[in-house]
């Protein structure tokens, strides 16, 4: 019974009271490590009695320090012998917490530089250089002029002409028109053809090693000339030439042509077959008139070879 009534003085202690025997006015220290048992029994207890003195104790100082970092200081219980128990003083040290860290939070200095924008490219944009060069026109005409006046190099006297020459990629190759100078008063009216009294016919570019090269003016085949002679008031000369060779390696050859108004040809043999190229010209003026609209010259091959090449073709007008 002793032993309880100690170990509740001790808990009482603890908790800032006292606890007085009135038989004997005991005062109990109880140690840390004091622990109660299943049964309420103290387990290995130690009980630091002080020696009675005078129906008073001492129970010296009490370690009643918690792990929570309170300091409990000794108690002090010595009363005198009024019989009140020794309650002490509780030791209620405030918890050590420690200087608040209140420091500024450490933000770092803001990258605030300037973002590297890089030189702008202002140079001047490469536009390259625009390709002014004239266009192809083609092969010009390499004759030589006979000395023609006006608008005429065939070597006639005329104020006005119509000049074409006829062009192809090559031996056997499709021949084609190329359009040099219509300088007639009207020259809405304006187109060359090549055709053929035979079928399935097709415009053949040959000789082109020896000269320009041209029409294969041969046989059954022809070129038709549309022009219009508005325009004109008189007309004195006409003459039709070509630049060309015979295309027969033993005889020479000629030209003949027919319009509407009339028809002629060239003397026979004109056209010799040798090279380089050359103009030849005959007077066609009984096959032209004036104020004529709707003028057709076909043009064909003549004795001996009845066979040409003709790279350029002239039809020059001595007119007013």
């Amino acid at each position: 019974m002793s032993a309880r009534v100690a170990l509740l003085c001790s808990v009482l202690v603890l908790l800032g009271g006292g606890c007085a025997d009135p038989g004997s006015r005991r005062d109990a220290g109880i140690p840390d490590d004091a622990s109660l048992d299943d049964g309420g029994d103290l387990d290995g207890a130690g009980i630091d009695a002080a020696a009675m003195d005078g129906g008073s104790s001492d129970a010296g100082a009490h370690d009643a320090a918690t792990d929570g970092g309170m300091d409990a200081g000794p108690t002090d219980s010595s009363v005198g012998d009024s019989g009140v128990g020794d309650s002490g003083a509780a030791d209620a040290a405030s918890a050590d917490a420690g200087p608040t860290d209140g420091g500024t939070p450490d933000a770092g200095t803001p990258d605030a530089g300037t973002p590297d924008a890089g030189t702008p490219d202002t140079g001047t944009p490469d536009a390259g250089t625009p390709d002014t060069g004239t266009p192809d026109a083609g092969t010009p005409d390499t004759g030589t002029p006979d000395t023609g006046t006006g608008s005429c190099i065939s070597g006639a006297t005329g104020h006005y002409a119509i000049r074409f020459r006829w062009l192809g990629s090559g031996a056997g190759s499709t021949a084609y028109v190329r359009y040099d100078l219509n300088d007639l008063p009207d020259s809405s009216r304006w187109h060359v053809s090549a055709a053929s009294r035979s079928f399935s016919y097709t415009p053949v570019f040959d000789d082109p090693f020896l000269g320009d090269g041209g029409l294969d003016l041969s046989g059954t085949v022809f070129m038709d000339v549309e022009l219009s002679t508005v325009g004109l008031s008189s007309i004195r000369n006409v003459t039709i030439a070509i630049r060309g060779r015979s295309f027969n390696t033993t005889a020479s050859g000629s030209f003949h042509w027919m319009t509407f108004s009339g028809s002629g040809a060239a003397p026979t043999n004109l056209v010799a077959n040798s090279a380089p190229y050359e103009w030849y010209g005959a007077d066609a003026t009984s096959a032209f008139v004036t104020g004529d609209g709707g003028a057709l010259l076909r043009i064909m091959p003549g004795p001996s070879s009845n066979s040409l090449v003709v790279a350029s073709v002239e039809i020059c007008f001595d007119a007013d």
